[in-house]
């Protein structure tokens, strides 16, 4: 399943738009912008920092195998709650309280 990145763009004023896919990127330093991962790709490749997957609460990694697994550690950013959540091998949780989300 594709699923969107969030990345950061680069800080260097000529990398920080790019048009990928008949898209057009941009960006400053410090904002985050997602993209569809096969984008994300040619933009990581092009100085573009990768930050973690990313979608609605109902798309979460789920399943222990695949790109997208759910173990211990992995990263998600919920664009329903609009923050980065961490699998702890239970259950998702906000790694700035630990609480499950």
């Amino acid at each position: 399943m594709p699923m969107n990145w969030r990345l950061f763009p680069p800080i260097a004023v000529s990398d920080r738009t790019r048009i990928v896919n008949r898209r057009t990127y941009s960006g400053q330093p410090g904002t985050v912008v997602s993209v569809p991962e096969q984008d994300g790709q040619v933009l990581q490749a092009n100085g573009w920092t990768y930050i973690a997957p990313s979608g609605p609460t109902s798309e979460r990694p789920k399943g222990r195998t695949g790109i997208y697994a759910s173990h211990r550690g992995t990263q998600f950013f919920d664009e329903t709650l609009g923050k980065l959540i961490v699998f702890d091998g239970q259950t998702w949780r906000d790694p700035l309280n630990g609480n499950a989300v």
